[in-house]
Order: structure tokens, then sequence, then C-alpha cells
């Protein structure tokens, strides 16, 4: 490629300040059609062909337009996610994982929430979003109106589900969620912890959940798994029972369901005349920024959402260029995002009785 100035001109040769697309066809040598193609990803161009093109992009300093390119394929170059519980901490983890997978591939990135979506609106929330001509979607399966949704994207849309049971759809990206109960439930066993008990939200209508983690370990070292309280997302509910579980003699660890709750009780323990770890062991999930800040630093189970989000858009892209160049889909897979119990102040071993 003849190296030169670095402006493109008309053909009046007066400079101009932002290049076109026929500014890179004109210096790669090549037609406007091939540039095209080049930037769409929507069918092969050869190896000699795209080095010319890449050159004078960088040459010219050439930005695609993203309105002109959605043109050209017929879809955005952006993708979606549909999710529930969308103000919960890690949902918003997910999504800034996918955010930083799409900014790379200079896609755009939205979320539509599901919250407060009752089973009749759902189709036409679907259809907003799929009129939007987005490339490919990502849902983020927490309860049954996302499992609903999912179920109504087309099947030839590209589409990844976070979450959900293994198998509930082709593309799917899971956290080591039961895994990880059952790792928190046995470091506390492993204590000497004769009997756990589980605190928990609601959890998803999936086969993957902490709190089946929790009911496996008690299983596998021949414990009843009984002792388990569902509790709201209002932390003053877990304060409470963490008050009343601190009139019990023979409690002497928690597993908390995620962090904010675990925090919760141990305020509830110590009102209820209890000492963490002394007394009671507390351990949490998620390993929020301010686990180890707490007083005690609190045990918790590392997941790292920001991967599942970066896994899930990494999933999606593959489809998306396997779509736009007529090639064969990826083959369906379901990775797993694995985490760790990060052991700190608030477990221990039991108390010895006198």
């Amino acid at each position: 490629m003849a190296q030169g100035t670095t402006g493109a001109t008309t053909r009046s040769g007066k400079q101009r300040g932002t290049p076109v697309i026929k500014d890179v066809a004109r210096l790669a040598g090549v037609s406007v059609p091939t540039v095209s193609r080049y930037l769409n990803g929507t069918a092969r161009v050869s190896d000699d062909k795209r080095e010319r093109i890449a050159q004078a992009i960088e040459l010219l300093g050439y930005k695609p337009s993203f309105v002109a390119r959605a043109l050209a394929n017929k879809v955005m170059d952006s993708v979606m996610m549909l999710t529930s519980l969308s103000g919960y901490w890690a949902t918003t983890q997910v999504s800034g994982g996918v955010e930083h997978g799409a900014r790379d591939k200079g896609f755009l990135y939205g979320v539509t929430s599901l919250d407060g979506v009752d089973a009749d609106e759902v189709n036409n929330i679907v259809s907003r979003v799929l009129s939007a001509n987005p490339a490919g979607v990502i849902v983020n399966e927490s309860d049954e109106i996302a499992i609903q949704a999912m179920r109504q994207i087309p099947k030839d849309m590209p589409m990844v589900l976070i979450g959900g049971s293994r198998g509930d759809a082709p593309y799917q990206v899971i956290p080591s969620e039961r895994a990880g109960g059952r790792q928190v439930t046995e470091h506390l066993l492993g204590l000497g912890h004769q009997s756990v008990v589980h605190v928990h939200r609601a959890e998803g209508p999936n086969n993957n959940t902490r709190t089946m983690g929790w009911r496996d370990a008690m299983a596998a070292a021949g414990i009843v798994a009984t002792e388990a309280y569902q509790v709201g997302p209002d932390l003053n509910e877990s304060v409470e029972l963490g008050r009343r579980l601190a009139a019990s003699d023979t409690i002497t660890a928690i597993f908390a369901g995620n962090d904010e709750t675990a925090i919760s009780l141990i305020k509830g323990l110590h009102e209820g005349g209890r000492k963490v770890p002394e007394d009671i062991s507390v351990a949490g999930y998620n390993d929020q920024i301010f686990a180890p800040l707490w007083e005690p630093a609190l045990t918790s189970y590392s997941q790292n959402f920001v991967e599942l989000g970066q896994e899930a858009f990494d999933m999606l892209y593959a489809q998306i260029e396997a779509k736009r160049a007529g090639d064969e889909m990826p083959t369906p897979e379901c990775r797993v995002v694995e985490g760790r119990l990060v052991v700190r102040d608030s477990t221990a071993a039991p108390r010895a009785k006198a």
C-alpha cells in the first residue's frame, strides 16, 4: 500500500476532516462492499484484503458509523439483557461483565428489567426488546418470569441463558451456586459444628441453588437438614431472626445465603447477647466489598459474577459471528464459573462445653 498523506481528500483536492468508507476502499484498493463485509463480518474477506483494509483504517483514522453498519446488517451492533432482581448486587456485577465484553467488541449494551412484570406482560416486554433489532439476547434467570421471557426469544436469535438448571438452554453459563453452598457448609461442619442452620432468600426455580448445596453437605454428613429459614430483602427481618436464634442453646453455626443477611444476623445475635464466632459462627455468600471490613471479618464464598457476565457475552458473540458469516452455530455448551471460599474471622471451632 502506498504511503502518503493520512487525510482523506475530495475530488477537488481539498482536505476532508472525517474519512468515510469510500476513502478506506480507495486507499486499500478494494470495493466499498468489500470494506463493508470486513467491518460487519457478514462474509469472508481474503487475508490480503483484510490486511490492506486494516492498514487503510488505521492510516485514515476511520471510525465506522454504528447506524450505517446496523442498516447494512439489518440488526444493530448491540445486545440486550433481560433480567429480574435488577437492583441486586449480584445482578449489577453480572451486568458489568456483559458490558465490558460488549464494549471490547464495539457493541452497545442495554438492560431491560423484568421486576414487577406479570406473566401477561412478558410477551410485550420481549417484543419491545426484539423491535430494537439486537444482534443477540442474554437472559439472566432468577425467577419464572425470566424463564417465560427466554421462551419467547425466536430460535434463530443468538441467545445465552445465565443461571437456571443445567440444560435449560442450548447456550448457558451458570455460577457454582450449589457447589458453593456445599463448600461453605462443609467448612462449618469441618470446624466441628454438629449442625448448620441455613438462612436464605427466595431462590430461582432451578437445581443449582445454595440451599441445595447446604442440603447436600448435611446429607453427606448424616445430618437431617431441617433448620432453614427464608427471609426477605428487608434486612431488619434478618436482624430480628438473629435475636431469636440467639436464644437457642444448641445453635453454633449459621450459613447465610448472602453477605447482607449474614451481617444482619450478626447484629441480631449481638443484640441477643451472643458473640461471633465465640458463641456462634456465621458465614456469608458473595464476598462483597465490605466482607473483610466487617467486625468480625466475614467468612464468605466469593463468586465471580463479573466473569459470569463476560463468559455469557463471549458465548453470545460467537453465535453472532457465526450467524453473520453464514457458518454453523457453535456447539451448544454449559459453562460453569467457579468460585472460592474465603475464610475469615467470623467462623471458628465451637466453644468447648464446660
